[in-house]
């Protein structure tokens, strides 16, 4: 017995308990064959109108139409089911399109009047394979196989499926799954509660669905795939446009571009050959293996992406950014999430806010905005440009210059290749190994600095300076905090030097084989030297003018309330 019999004996089954114990009597059913053929002209169609039982349509070399039906009928007495059955028409006929088969049911009395009545005809339909289709069923399923031409299948309450064809087809259900298995030609399929299943098309795929799974394999041109609350599939495409909310988008292996859209649901993609537009919304983006530009944009939605052909773009909130071997730029805008990337090979712009940064492998420059976070940013092969507040910044082997704004937070600078330049306040400045000038302006935060091959330029208060083998120019002046340079050794060390302090000590190691010609004053404190210099002026305890050998380098020290130290610098 088909599933729409069923169907509609449990109904009135249901009835009959519902009516007592009474009308709980026993159930005859009889069935009834039915076969006719009629030849099919070339370019006619077969057309089927059908309701409550099962549609099989295979195919056949020649051209005529056999069609075999089984009718069943259940009712409370036998004459009243052969009654029934009897009336139940089966019209095949030839008409100018082609050949008709039409299913007519008697006239029912109500359901109250025919409770005891369930009924169904199932149809086995063989036609011409190369005959175009037109299928409307209602309570049963539907199969065809082997049709290669055109059809029109339009269903409800029951399971469609079609393989092995060949043309464009068109495939309607609601409250029914629909399968199509092999397809030579277009396929447009439309579903409402209910499953989609689709494999090996080889022209384009349509597929609009609600309510239910869809999942698509081996489509051989472009996917066009629009699904509301269900999880959506594809694994094979030349290109694909794929739109759904309320599930799981799961994207893979298609050769050209890829549009994938969702809501309240997680994106993946994986094995794009074009550029790929990503977007979601309270759902997590994934994405590797993509052979060109990524453009993925997510709201409460983490971003994680790998191994791409070009660049990629990111806009995001409330969820982490993780990127790696990408391929060209990445552009990456978050809000409260955390940035991770590496191994870009492009510039690379990240901003974000109350989350981190840390990045690393950059091929160009490096542009890193960021608000209440940390900034970790090393190997970047062009110059760096930092923005940030309330959060530590630490760069490390940054080839050309470094540039970093920052407010209440520490800075630390390593291997910078050009000049650089700090500003913060409330932290610490430490920078070591800069082939160009250091320039730095800070507040309430102590600076360090070592092995500056272009000179430095410090301001900062209430905290100390110190600076340790720079070459070049050197300008400091701290208010409130000591001061303690040493100038880096060697004639080509020579660059004047100017010292600035207030209420601490200024301490200068040279190396007395140089030049200088010194300037040195101070009040409420001292000034000595242990380096014999040839003194010009002396005013007392707390100046000095004078010069070590040639005085070709010039050095000004100022200070008030603390005092002043020249020293030689250790193992000179």
């Amino acid at each position: 017995m088909s599933t729409p019999s069923k169907i509609v004996r449990t109904i009135g089954l249901a009835l009959i308990l519902v009516a007592g114990p009474a009308a709980a009597i026993a159930r005859d059913e009889i069935s009834r064959n039915f076969e006719k053929s009629l030849p099919l002209g070339a370019g006619q169609r077969v057309s089927i109108e059908h309701s409550h039982g099962d549609v099989e349509v295979t195919t056949r070399k020649d051209a005529t139409v056999q069609v075999s039906a089984t009718i069943r009928v259940s009712a409370a007495s036998r004459e009243r089911a052969e009654k029934f059955a009897a009336d139940i028409r089966i019209e095949v006929e030839a008409t100018g399109a082609g050949v008709s088969i039409r299913t007519v049911y008697p006239h029912r009395d109500g359901i109250f009047g025919d409770f005891e009545l369930s009924y169904s005809v199932d149809y086995r339909i063989a036609m011409p394979e190369n005959a175009p289709l037109s299928l409307r069923n209602r309570f049963g399923d539907v199969s065809v196989a082997g049709l290669k031409a055109a059809s029109e299948v339009v269903n409800s309450n029951g399971r469609v499926a079609f393989r092995d064809g060949a043309g464009r087809q068109r495939l309607e259900n609601s409250f029914g799954a629909i399968d199509l298995t092999g397809n030579a030609g277009d396929a447009v399929i439309v579903n409402g509660n209910g499953a989609v299943t689709v494999s090996d098309v080889q022209g384009d795929l349509e597929v609009s669905n609600r309510f239910g799974r869809t999942s698509a394999a081996r489509t051989g041109k472009k996917c066009t795939v629009t699904s509301s609350n269900g999880d959506v599939s594809l694994d094979g495409a030349g290109s694909a446009s794929v739109e759904a909310s309320f599930g799981k988008l799961d994207v893979r292996n298609v050769s050209g571009e890829l549009s994938a859209r969702n809501s309240n649901g997680a994106v993946t993609a994986a094995g794009v050959g074009g550029k790929a537009d990503l977007a979601t919304s309270f759902g997590a983006i994934s994405f590797t293996d993509m052979k060109a530009a990524v453009d993925a944009r997510g709201s409460n939605s983490a971003v994680n992406g790998r191994k791409t052909g070009g660049g990629v773009t990111v806009r995001t909130t409330f969820g982490a950014v993780e990127l790696a071997d990408v391929g060209g730029p990445a552009d990456v805008e978050n809000a409260n999430g955390k940035i991770l990337v590496r191994d870009v090979r492009g510039a690379a712009r990240l901003t974000t806010r109350f989350g981190d940064v840390d990045a690393a492998g950059i091929a160009g420059d490096a542009v890193v905005s960021d608000a209440n976070g940390r900034v970790t940013l090393a190997n970047v092969d062009g110059s760096a440009d930092v923005r940030n507040s309330f959060g530590e910044t630490s760069l490390t082997r940054i080839k050309k210059g470094a540039k970093v704004v920052s407010g209440n937070g520490r800075v630390s600078l390593t291997e910078v290749g050009a000049a650089a330049y700090v500003k913060t306040s409330f932290g610490a400045v430490e920078a070591s190994v800069v082939e160009g000038a250091l320039t730095v302006e800070n507040s309430n935060g102590s600076v360090r600095a070592s092995q500056i091959r272009g000179g430095l330029t410090a301001r900062t208060s209430f905290a100390p300076v110190t600076a340790d083998g720079i070459g070049g120019p050197v300008d400091v002046d701290d208010q409130n905090g000591a001061v303690d340079v040493r100038a880096a050794a060697g004639s080509a060390a020579c660059g004047r030097i100017s010292l600035k302090a207030s209420f601490a000590p200024i301490r200068l190691a040279l190396d007395p084989r140089v030049g200088y010609a010194i300037s040195a004053r101070t009040s409420f404190g001292r000034v000595s030297t242990e380096i014999p210099l040839t003194v010009s002026t002396s005013a007392g305890a707390d100046a000095l003018s004078g010069k070590i050998g040639d005085g070709a380098c010039e050095v000004l020290l100022n200070n008030s309330n603390g005092n002043i130290d020249i020293v030689k610098a250790a193992g000179r």
